[in-house]
């Protein structure tokens, strides 16, 4: 009887936080700290005062974008994403997905610093189920133009980064779109392996308004679910 009773409030819990998920939107978390003097962020807000900049919801990630809409009905997109990857090894991968808010299917930027390493390499990858299931991740063309591509790994600032400008179809939706983000600390040769399976790692997902900045942060209401779960187990 009690199990049946603790079964029932999960579930009321469970469905409430899941209109939460389809109906509120947090507005912007504004960057600070070290993330602002990097010197990409500062060119970007010369070029436009449009440039929008967020921390995001995990790994101790900042994110600054500008956009605007060319002739061809394309998106052209401006995008820096930062972390403080201390380590001598590791990765940081930032990508889109055009259907869900999840990491299969997600076009993505990686870039990959190894060990006496000049410059860390950046590629764009396709994330697919088989990856998921174990096989090697490859760089691979995507679905829009990428240019611009520039990784960092700023020891006065602190933060491991990447720049780019991409080129978006209309399929992507500037006002609801799915934006994902990773970090790794394993790589062999330069191919990145799998990210460690903390609750940051999983919930690094989250639909973005480009216009406005507010975002439906996908990760943190499951995070939210499995804390109440396993309170009443």
């Amino acid at each position: 009887m009690q199990s049946f009773a603790l079964d029932a409030i999960f579930i009321l819990i469970s469905l409430s936080s899941l209109s939460i998920v389809v109906s509120s939107s947090k507005p912007l978390n504004p960057c600070n700290g070290d993330f602002l003097r990097i010197q990409a962020y500062k060119q970007m807000q010369n070029q436009t005062n449009t440039t929008q900049c967020k921390k995001l919801s995990s790994l101790q990630a900042q994110f600054a974008w500008n956009y605007h809409k060319t002739s061809h009905s394309q998106t052209q997109l401006n995008i820096l994403i930062g972390t403080k990857l201390i380590t001598n090894t590791g990765w940081l991968a930032w990508g889109i997905n055009p259907d869900l808010p999840r990491m299969v299917g997600t076009r993505a930027i990686i870039a990959v610093k190894v060990p006496n390493q000049i410059t860390p390499s950046v590629n764009t990858y396709n994330i697919t189920k088989d990856i998921q299931l174990g096989c090697r991740l490859q760089p691979s063309g995507i679905d829009f133009m990428v240019q611009n591509t520039m990784v960092v790994d700023d020891k006065d600032v602190g933060f491991f980064y990447v720049f780019a400008t991409l080129v978006l179809p209309q399929r992507y939706n500037v006002s609801s779109l799915n934006h994902v983000w990773q970090v790794g600390y394993c790589v062999d040769g330069l191919e990145p392996k799998m990210h460690e399976a903390s609750l940051g790692n999983l919930d690094s997902k989250e639909v973005l308004n480009l216009e406005t900045g507010d975002c439906q942060n996908i990760g943190q209401h499951r995070r939210h679910l499995r804390k109440v779960k396993s309170k009443l187990l």
